[in-house]
């Protein structure tokens, strides 16, 4: 099975362009992304009724157009809704159709969640397999773990594409854009859109092992695991943690 490891550790500048890679493709495409993401993935079922009862606060982090929230608000299975994304394009459809509170934010930096409060419920839904490098992703997931309450959760989804014979041919060499693969680290991916403009995003693949060592990495543990989502039903990854 692919999955991220601790080999090569990806060099500052690599994460520069990377991070520049995916904020130009979102900032340039969020109107057909977000119009992508209409549809209610199943999975989002399961993470609602696995959502501790009441939960006063939920943290979506990484919270695109609030497609999420969205849908939680329309369950009542919320209360208070805080939304951090580093994209204003997509900030602006979740403030939109999402009640709530919405902030800008660098997830790659340490104190991206500071001055937030704590939280009952913490969702962070296909957002980490695109923050490069490791010690990044294991810094963010710190940092929700930090912002979780007493008996507070964390779902986090993590897209199984380099597992899916239709997401593989999405894959292309990283010498379309001038990086090469001894730049990256072990399941790092250059990947296309090809919805309204061409265009490239950055993916690691981040499968189970990987999920369950990145938890222990930051003293979480891990509740379930469970695949959902796409036409096969596994394209996606929920893992639920907690303190």
């Amino acid at each position: 099975m692919v999955h991220c490891g601790t080999l090569n550790i990806m060099r500052l500048e690599i994460v520069q362009k990377l991070l520049t890679l995916n904020r130009h493709f979102y900032e340039a495409n969020a109107a057909d992304f977000s119009q992508s993401r209409q549809r209610i993935n199943p999975g989002f079922t399961k993470v609602r009724e696995l959502l501790p009862q009441p939960c006063p606060r939920l943290l979506d982090v990484g919270c695109g157009n609030g497609r999420f929230g969205q849908y939680a608000q329309q369950h009542q299975a919320v209360g208070a809704y805080v939304g951090v994304d580093f994209s204003g394009g997509l900030l602006d459809v979740a403030r939109a159709q999402v009640a709530g509170a919405f902030y800008g934010r660098d997830l790659t930096e340490p104190d991206c969640l500071d001055g937030l409060g704590q939280f009952d419920a913490i969702v962070c839904l296909a957002v980490l397999h695109h923050i490069p490098g490791r010690d990044n992703r294991r810094q963010l997931l710190a940092a929700m773990g930090e912002r979780l309450g007493e008996n507070g959760r964390l779902f986090v989804s993590t897209w199984q594409f380099a597992t899916n014979p239709r997401q593989q041919r999405k894959i292309r060499p990283w010498s379309e854009i001038g990086l090469s693969s001894e730049d990256m680290e072990p399941g790092d991916y250059l990947l296309t859109w090809q919805r309204g403009d061409f265009a490239y995003r950055y993916a690691c693949h981040l499968d189970k092992a990987e999920m369950t060592s990145l938890a222990a990495s930051v003293g979480l543990t891990i509740g379930q695991q469970f695949q959902s989502d796409g036409r096969e039903g596994d394209l996606s990854l929920y893992t639920v943690l907690k303190k």
